[in-house]
């Protein structure tokens, strides 16, 4: 029986959008991207033309917690805490209100290979907030005073850290236990014992021209050369971290939570292996969650889970994280209930033996262009694609490229990267009421 309201003018206005939108996305063209290797060897990359009135400028340096040593274990979360505080020229007060007064955001993020700086601003008034964000990186003095009163903050950041992001972070020391395994959060243990010495020393090693990137969006390159000038960083070695290597064990935390949080990862592959986008699909065939809000997920892990008649609740998703020399994939699973033992082995055996059919492909690739496309539509989305490849392989694939080499995965490349997941040994890393969660060897 046929429904009147597809008939209605909005339905129909509706149903010609999304037409229009389906023949665009044949011919759609990304941004153009310029890069720049400059003469102090600071990499520079810059999407000057995106259609946008604010302008954004990122600061990138090597020197995530991958390259941390034991004794200074989470010193990259506490530099990253102490962004902002008084510089050799500026006082926090003057920073804060002048960038204020600008209309100008700046915010700090870190992770295992990187902290980025970044600025976001009105192209009017971005070249006056560049003096207080040029000021912040490059002259920062880390007064013993002002690390003490941000301690605070320190710890209101660890409060707040979620457990999908505490259980991640086991996943890693479980795969690699160190390097790459590093902790990104400050320990408990060093909150007090890292102090103003120990963030110059840091800083002065890490933050030179051989581990800078500079990207921006709608910003031209010129500018982002000057900024390099500006910062008139140091000519110190380039990071070289040790190769990452896998390991893979059991890593787990009790805490008094209702709610299990369980991530199983096997060994992936570096952002620029070959074999990127058959990983980067298969994460979307296994499922990402639901679409829809309140949905059901289409992915192969919750409708396994969802055979094996769990009466409680439960939330899954893939994950794959690509770094410069390695990876990781697998499932991050949180269950609320008292025994995960039946969802967790559904799940587990979803990874080593996912179904992988045309039409489950098909499928993976479309919602993995979408979330490309959907990325691309934000300059902040654009800005952190560009410097996230910028920073793992030295260049920046052409959006086009990207789409093409997606649409170029067939059914046997995918089915060949769950070959060497499945192979792979198996890390799992638990936090919450882990009571009740089997070990690998019982899975």
């Amino acid at each position: 029986m046929s429904m009147s309201t597809l008939k209605t003018p909005v339905m129909n206005n509706i149903a010609k959008r999304c037409y229009a939108s389906k023949a665009a996305a044949l011919s759609i063209k990304g941004p153009q991207v310029q890069t720049k290797q400059l003469p102090n060897n600071s990499l520079v990359v810059a999407v000057p033309d995106y259609p946008t009135k604010i302008g954004r400028v990122s600061v990138t340096f090597l020197a995530g917690s991958r390259y941390e040593d034991p004794e200074n274990a989470g010193i990259a979360h506490l530099v990253r805490s102490s962004a902002g505080l008084s510089t050799e020229s500026s006082s926090t007060f003057s920073i804060i209100r002048n960038l204020g007064h600008l209309g100008t955001n700046y915010y700090v993020t870190s992770d295992r290979e990187t902290i980025t700086y970044t600025i976001e601003a009105h192209k009017d008034n971005l070249v006056s907030s560049l003096k207080y964000y040029i000021e912040s990186i490059s002259n920062q003095t880390f007064k013993p005073w002002e690390l003490s009163d941000n301690l605070k903050r320190v710890q209101y950041d660890l409060l707040t850290i979620s457990p999908e992001l505490r259980v991640l972070d086991l996943a890693h020391k479980a795969a690699y236990r160190n390097a790459l395994g590093n902790t990104v959060f400050l320990p408990k243990y060093n909150i007090k014992k890292l102090g103003s010495e120990h963030l110059l020393y840091y800083v002065k090693k890490n933050f030179n021209n051989q581990n800078t990137i500079i990207s921006s969006v709608g910003v031209d390159v010129d500018t982002l050369v000057h900024i390099s000038e500006d910062l008139n960083l140091p000519n110190g070695d380039a990071n070289r971290a040790p190769k990452a290597k896998y390991f893979g064990g059991d890593v787990r935390k009790s805490k008094a939570l209702d709610s299990t949080y369980l991530a199983v990862v096997g060994e992936g592959v570096s952002y620029k292996d070959s074999q990127s986008a058959s990983y980067a699909v298969l994460q979307y065939l296994l499922g990402k969650g639901s679409s829809v809000k309140w949905g059901v997920g289409q992915g192969v892990l919750e409708q396994n889970i969802l055979k094996a008649n769990s009466s409680d609740n439960f939330a899954v998703s893939a994950i794959n994280y690509n770094y410069s020399d390695s990876g990781l994939f697998g499932f991050l699973l949180a269950y609320n209930g008292k025994d995960v033992s039946s969802v967790l082995k559904a799940a587990v055996n979803s990874l080593r033996s996912p179904t992988v059919t045309e039409t489950e492909v098909n499928r993976a690739k479309k919602q993995l262009i979408h979330s490309l496309v959907s990325a691309s539509e934000s300059s902040a989305g654009v800005l952190e694609n560009i410097t996230h490849q910028a920073v793992t392989t030295g260049q920046v694939i052409p959006f086009e490229k990207l789409i093409a080499t997606i649409e170029a995965v067939t059914v046997e490349d995918v089915k060949k990267a769950a070959g060497k997941v499945a192979g792979s040994k198996l890390s799992l890393a638990g936090y919450g009421n882990v009571a009740t969660t089997p070990y690998l060897d019982n899975l």
